[in-house]
């Protein structure tokens, strides 16, 4: 049996060939393992975290954390804690055109490098997913999406 995941943010195809009689399943369960790489049907790599992670990476000072929700979602809800915000339609602009002083004024921290593992959130996941894919296109292939965003962050942290 070979096995083919296919993965989009919260739902995945799975695409299972057996016997030489393709089997399509779908399923909604939502992906919880952190660096988590799958295949798109672009052939893009999904780096995917969870709430355990974002957890470490709120005390890691080499990690940076960017909230892309908008400005009104920020003002009633707060940032994610950790996390610079950045709003969604601003990110690639202001990881290419700030300089590095520029951007340690702005948000009080380094501007991450190519390298830096950065990890994008806003309410659900699914803005902060375009953005994962529009900076990696930009060379930031440490880009990592939080799946479930501030409405996972904010339902773990009722329990």
């Amino acid at each position: 049996m070979y096995c083919l995941i296919l993965c989009c943010n919260l739902s995945c195809i799975k695409f299972i060939l057996c016997d030489l009689k393709p089997t399509l399943q779908f399923s909604t369960s939502i992906l919880h393992n952190t660096d988590v790489k799958t295949m798109s049907g672009d052939d893009k790599i999904c780096l995917n975290v969870d709430y355990n992670e974002i957890l470490k990476a709120q005390n890691d000072s080499s990690v940076l954390i960017i909230d892309v929700r908008e400005k009104e979602e920020i003002d009633e809800t707060g940032k994610l804690p950790g996390s610079i915000h950045i709003p969604m339609g601003d990110v690639a602009n202001t990881l290419s055109s700030l300089s590095e002083k520029d951007f340690k004024e702005r948000f009080k921290k380094e501007k991450p490098s190519k390298n830096t593992k950065i990890i994008l959130s806003c309410r659900s996941g699914k803005r902060s997913g375009m953005v994962q894919e529009e900076i990696r296109k930009l060379g930031y292939e440490n880009a990592y999406n939080y799946v479930g965003g501030w409405l996972d962050w904010e339902s773990n942290q009722k329990v």
